[in-house]
């Protein structure tokens, strides 16, 4: 029995997971490199000073890579060294031909120091890596003891996140560069209202109030509480969704979208109640 208890427990992240995120995140450095918002300096501008917000965002934009490739890189027969040492070389390898890509196809400056940048992120990532996965695991155990991850709805409730993310974040021009801000941030700013048309302010309401539904759905173990959390959920991911959205510039957004979608949440999940309730499952009792 002590046998069974003190066995080591299976990594969280399998190496094919892994991979999958590391091809992920490739394909995001990729299109961030040569992307549509790629070309905004000048090939032929002089030569910049240190940024120290390029430099933390290209350091923070690369520990993802050391963290799953570290897990990726686990599932092969090498020394831990062995793991690191090729972790690194890849790092300089991806990370000098984005740069080569920058300068060919987006006319922007290569830089030795984005690499170093990138390659400081790496490294920290390998160092952060177990414990980024001792906090999914702790998560992964609160959200299994709520029905997340058994149930079939989940896979839709990741699909309705990811759509909305997308749609309100494209093209993702991420940037640590507080001084833009203040650009993004002139409608708001002018009228924080800010409405939209009315079509917009339904389609907003309808995406939260789909959203909170199928949250409701996807916790079958909360009972009575499954309506308030879905709630609660989805207004937070509205908050973070609408503070990227404005912090990217992409589309402005103001507090009359935010209503539309805080109304959309506590409705879908008022609706998904009503229907689970309809349906004869018992959640008061439980």
């Amino acid at each position: 029995m002590d046998g069974v208890k003190n066995r080591p427990r299976s990594p969280l992240v399998t190496p094919g997971w892994a991979a999958t995120g590391l091809a992920t995140l490739a394909l995001f450095i990729l299109y961030g490199s040569v992307g549509p918002w790629a070309g905004e300096s000048s090939q032929t501008e002089a030569l910049p000073g240190i940024s120290l917000p390029d430099i933390a965002q290209n350091v923070l934009l690369y520990v993802p890579f050391g963290i799953f490739g570290i897990w990726v890189l686990r599932g092969w027969r090498l020394t831990r060294w062995a793991q690191v040492l090729s972790l690194v070389a890849g790092a300089i390898a991806y990370s000098a031909t984005m740069e080569l890509l920058q300068m060919l196809l987006a006319g922007r400056i290569a830089s030795t120091l984005d690499v170093i940048a990138n390659v400081v992120g790496t490294a920290a990532g390998i160092v952060i890596a177990t414990p980024v996965e001792q906090c999914l695991a702790i998560a992964a155990d609160q959200a299994r003891r709520t029905g997340l991850l058994s149930t079939p709805a989940r896979y839709v409730l990741a699909a309705i996140v990811a759509t909305i993310v997308v749609a309100a974040w494209y093209p993702f021009d991420v940037t640590l560069d507080i001084s833009t801000l203040g650009d993004r941030t002139r409608a708001l700013r002018r009228d924080p209202w800010l409405r939209p048309a009315a079509f917009e302010l339904w389609m907003q309401g309808a995406r939260f109030c789909l959203l909170a539904a199928t949250t409701m759905f996807s916790l079958p173990k909360l009972g009575r509480w499954a309506a308030p959390v879905a709630a609660v959920f989805t207004v937070l991911i509205a908050v973070i969704v609408d503070a990227g959205q404005l912090a990217m510039g992409s589309q402005p957004i103001g507090l009359a979208a935010f209503v539309s979608q805080v109304a959309g949440s506590f409705a879908g999940a008022a609706a998904a109640l009503l229907v689970t309730l309809a349906r004869g499952r018992e959640y008061a009792a439980a």
